[in-house]
């Protein structure tokens, strides 16, 4: 069994826009169209039980409607799970959350470099202790951008300054902990809490399979969740490349499975 814990989908008309874009500024293809229903198609292909949906909010404003239109797909599709979307300065955090938590949201995405936002900006603390306070999780971008934008909001060093004051806050670094800054992982996220982990979306386009395999024994099988990134790979190429790490069964099972089913409280 598999849980995806790192997926995106996209408003047609917003796909239409940043998909050209991508392929022409990264000069790389995209295998989803970044619909439900392709999603859905992809992880039946690719045998992915469940797909957790990250929506990224660029602003403080229409952050709900955002959260409400991909909730709307979660309760179409009983394979999707809606995390929401918030910005850390938003007015109404709290109040977002709160209604994000009625509805039963298990946690929220934070993206640093498209919100221009440092992780351990004192600003950020009302997040943090908000997600503690109502039991959520935090799934946020770490690392570089693909575009490789000189500015790095989100690095290793970074994060691991912002949860030092928040040791129960449960925290899902995505890309390996940092994307293309894997030695500043190894220095600063892997003395990280129990309450740390990592999810493998799109590292194989910039490391090497015995590299990615090396890391995930260092950060601990325990620690690390499969994700793909979908509609930027296809789930179950993404899969495949776990597969073929040569790790255990049993930490294949902790990465594909049981990592993510206790975040989530789901029980299959």
């Amino acid at each position: 069994m598999i849980i995806d814990f790192h997926t995106h989908i996209y408003p047609q008309a917003v796909a239409a826009k940043i998909f050209p874009a991508a392929k022409r500024k990264l000069k790389v293809e995209v295998p989803g169209t970044g619909g439900p229903d392709d999603l859905c198609r992809m992880m039946q292909e690719g045998k992915v039980s469940r797909s957790v949906l990250l929506p990224l909010a660029k602003g403080c404003h229409d952050v709900a409607g955002l959260n409400d239109w991909v909730q709307a797909a979660a309760l179409e599709n009983q394979e999707l799970v809606a995390f929401g979307a918030v910005h850390p300065f938003m007015e109404n955090l709290e109040e977002e959350l709160d209604r994000l938590a009625a509805r039963g949201v298990r946690g929220v995405k934070m993206m640093p470099l498209l919100q221009q936002v440092y992780p351990d900006d004192p600003r950020c603390q009302r997040l943090y202790q908000g997600l503690v306070e109502r039991d959520m999780i935090l799934i946020a971008h770490a690392g570089r951008d693909p575009l490789d934008r000189p500015e790095v909001f989100g690095t290793p060093e970074r994060f691991a300054a912002a949860l030092q004051s928040f040791p129960d806050l449960k925290v899902v670094l995505a890309h390996l902990g940092g994307l293309r800054m894997w030695d500043a992982v190894r220095r600063h996220l892997l003395p990280a809490g129990k309450n740390v982990f990592f999810d493998t979306a799109y590292v194989s386009f910039y490391m090497d399979p015995e590299e990615i395999a090396e890391l995930i024994i260092d950060m601990g099988p325990e620690r690390v969740i499969f994700g793909s990134d979908y509609p930027w790979e296809k789930p179950g190429r993404a899969a495949e490349i776990i597969r073929g790490l040569g790790l255990s069964g049993a930490e294949e099972e902790a990465i594909f499975f049981k990592n993510a089913a206790g975040l989530l409280d789901l029980r299959l």
